[in-house]
């Protein structure tokens, strides 16, 4: 399928892409190139890339893309000039968006070839990389959710903790409202709480929690906006519930002005270090609450290659290497600071961060794994745009402009245009 949309440039992409050209042009090199967005990594990267260079003799250069939209454009137009990266490195927005427009080469026959054994990765997580059937990039890691709440306020509330397995009963979606209820706390009795039970609760409303009902928003191959249907106006109703009759959601977690906040591991980096240097309250990991199921979202990060890479043999090797060799799968994910999805990795993720924060209960995250739900709605083909629409949707409904139908309704239309890329 070739690409639909040309994407403008500003003048800097343009500069950046004559320098490559230039490049390009003189030969100057033949290292295998991997473009991401890793400026913020740790030199975990630095240590994998060595690494594969001393085992392969294959030397390699880092592309940096500023952003995740910096990277879809920079693929876009440096495979339109025939100079395209080698391995391309996104999440499951930009990949897929990547590989339905024909961006990204299918990986059957090179797995078939390259002692690649897809079931050392959770087959839940391969079947949500799949597009049509076919899967154009391997996982490396989730950003899954789980629920950090702090352990004073829960004590002082009298709240036991939160529970840690997925797979049990405990904390059904009443007793989880009803737990939220009693550690929001308005003291002065001004009807704005001090202290409020959640800092949030999903994206906009609860867009991303629809598992816990099992609601889904799209069909399987992202043609059908599937928002107005009854199960998902049902699982929206309870998620916005939290905010428009409880009013349980607000304050700031790392504050101590809210008591829970489901949130993606990105964070776990961010309060670890806070606790370090003693501004994070006491705080651990549990379970999200069970709606009809048990679920946690997750995005999915993983690596292709693209489909007018010049050396697909050697990008094979690097993409190989850090997404299957299990030396490599250990320094790329201790960089890329999401959950593994190769065994020894999840090892080494748990072992790292119970030393780094003793009884946080680091494994919730990556036992996660097996309620997994993947919200396809934004992976692939108009997700930024979709996302925007939600945002405005909820922005009615937080305000009560609108009912929750009736502000799926509105935007309805235009979803549908984007999953059309109209």
């Amino acid at each position: 399928m070739a690409y639909r949309k040309v994407r403008s440039s500003s003048w800097s992409a343009v500069l950046f892409l004559g320098v490559l050209m230039l490049f390009a042009v003189t030969g100057a090199s033949a290292e295998v190139s991997l473009i991401g967005p890793f400026a913020t990594w740790g030199p975990e990267l630095t240590q994998a890339l060595e690494a594969f260079t001393a085992r392969t003799g294959i030397g390699t250069e880092i592309i940096q893309a500023a952003s995740w939209p910096d990277l879809l454009d920079k693929v876009i137009t440096m495979s339109a000039a025939g100079i395209a990266p080698d391995v391309v490195y996104g999440d499951n927005l930009r990949i897929m968006e990547l590989a339905e427009g024909g961006l990204l080469t299918a990986l059957e026959g090179f797995i078939a070839t390259s002692q690649i054994n897809l079931r050392d990765y959770p087959a839940a997580v391969l079947e949500a990389l799949r597009v049509r059937g076919k899967l154009y990039s391997l996982p490396t890691a989730l950003s899954i959710h789980a629920t950090f709440y702090n352990k004073d306020l829960f004590a002082n509330g009298g709240v036991n903790p939160l529970p840690i397995d997925w797979l049990g009963d405990e904390l059904e979606w009443d007793e989880f409202v009803a737990m939220a209820k009693k550690l929001t706390v308005d003291r002065d009795g001004d009807g704005i709480p001090e202290q409020y039970g959640l800092a949030a609760f999903g994206y906009q409303g609860g867009f991303n929690m629809l598992g816990m009902w099992n609601a889904n928003d799209v069909d399987r191959d992202r043609t059908r906006y599937l928002g107005n249907t009854p199960e998902v106006i049902r699982a929206l109703t309870f998620t916005t519930s939290l905010w428009l009759e409880h009013n349980v959601v607000g304050g700031i977690f790392l504050q101590s002005t809210a008591a829970m906040q489901p949130l993606q591991p990105f964070f776990l980096n961010n309060i670890v270090q806070a606790s370090e240097q003693g501004t994070a309250p006491s705080w651990s990991l549990g379970i999200l609450p069970k709606g009809d199921v048990r679920s946690s979202q997750s995005s999915f990060h993983s690596l292709g290659i693209a489909s007018a890479s010049k050396n697909t043999a050697e990008a094979g090797q690097l993409l190989r290497f850090l997404a299957y060799d299990r030396e490599g799968t250990v320094l790329f994910t201790r960089a890329e600071n999401r959950v593994p999805v190769i065994r020894e990795a999840v090892r080494d993720y748990v072992r790292r961060w119970s030393e780094r924060a003793p009884g946080s209960n680091p494994q919730v995250f990556t036992e996660a794994v097996n309620v997994l739900w993947d919200w396809r709605l934004v992976s692939g083909r108009g997700a930024s745009q979709i996302l925007n629409l939600e945002t405005e949707a909820w922005n009615l409904i937080r305000t009560r402009q609108k009912s929750v139908a009736d502000a799926i309704a509105f935007i309805e239309p235009r979803v549908q245009a984007a999953l059309e890329g109209r």
